[in-house]
């Protein structure tokens, strides 16, 4: 089965050890036999909607694995929980229908430079304006999402009086 693990570190760890406790996310998916199908991606610094353990920021991390026993995953489980270098993770089972939705980073990042831009230029008190968030930008589906057919009032009303009709309903 594939899964993806989130993970939030801590900013009380130095930026420099990132990557040592990435590595330890990664030494734990080799203890249970599990492969990584897309490497780590750093989200970078983001502000948390709500405090974790006093932290109003962390440092976000994704990656892709895949594990043909999903037994192991409670010992995944145990082994991220009792790290303290992070506040908080996630691992979610990838289905099929989210292999059809891919997610463009290189956009991603672009819009973070934009909104850090943006930002530096508030800060400046120079006026600026800035697209809003399209969803479609960053996400594409490969099927188009099937449309119901439509139902005209004419033909509720018919049903509706004969479901009124009925000697069973009283």
């Amino acid at each position: 089965m594939k899964y993806e693990l989130s993970f939030i570190i801590s900013p009380a760890i130095a930026e420099t050890d990132h990557t040592s406790v990435n590595q330890e996310a990664l030494d734990y998916l080799k203890g249970i036999d599990a492969k990584v199908t897309r490497e780590p991606y750093f989200m970078g610094r983001r502000k948390l909607a709500y405090p974790i353990a006093k932290q109003k920021h962390g440092f976000y991390v994704c990656l892709e694995f895949e594990v043909a026993d999903g037994k192991k995953l409670p010992e995944l489980d145990t082994k991220l929980k009792h790290n303290t270098s992070l506040l908080r993770y996630l691992i979610i089972r990838l289905e099929n229908r989210t292999q059809n939705v891919t997610v463009d980073f290189a956009k991603m990042e672009e819009r973070d430079r934009a909104k850090t831009k943006v930002m530096a230029n508030k800060k400046s008190k120079t006026p600026t304006t800035r697209a809003p968030f399209k969803r479609e930008t960053y996400f594409s589906k490969s099927k188009p999402e099937a449309t119901q057919p439509k139902v005209r009032l004419e033909d509720i009303d018919k049903r509706l009086d004969e479901i009124l009709e009925d000697p069973k309903i009283d």
